[in-house]
């Protein structure tokens, strides 16, 4: 599911939002944001990175199309530039837990995924950079 890379996704984003992260004191760490890319499109980015060796990064992200993610903002009434708060926000439940690991965190990315597509949003899984 990652290919090894030099950037995570989230490196690249814009409007960023912290969703979840797995125990940093492993070091291995799997970090969730939500972001807008350069094109404007809403996207979902696990990043995968190594404490002790910096060359392996790796990221899977889901990149909504950009008509749908504008209904997606109008539906829950913000501004499209509101919607990795939003995203976040309704992720509140998942950072209860102490210390996730990995699966946890891929966990809460296929939770948000099956959300985006409960509401009509098409989107387009990536590894690597965008």
């Amino acid at each position: 599911m990652f290919n090894v890379m030099s950037r995570r996704i989230s490196d690249d984003l814009m409007s960023c939002s912290y969703v979840l992260n797995s125990d940093d004191d492993q070091p291995l760490v799997m970090d969730l944001t939500a972001g807008f890319d350069s094109r404007g499109r809403l996207v979902v980015a696990a990043d995968l990175y190594d404490y002790e060796n910096d060359v392996c990064r790796s990221s899977t992200a889901a990149v909504v199309n950009r008509e749908d993610a504008e209904s997606l903002a109008l539906r829950y009434g913000v501004t499209y530039d509101r919607l990795p708060e939003i995203i976040a926000g309704g992720m509140d439940e998942w950072r209860e837990e102490v210390n996730p690991g990995f699966d946890y965190v891929m966990d809460c990315f296929k939770e948000i995924t099956e959300r985006l597509l409960d509401e009509g949003c098409r989107f387009q899984i990536i590894n690597g950079g965008i």
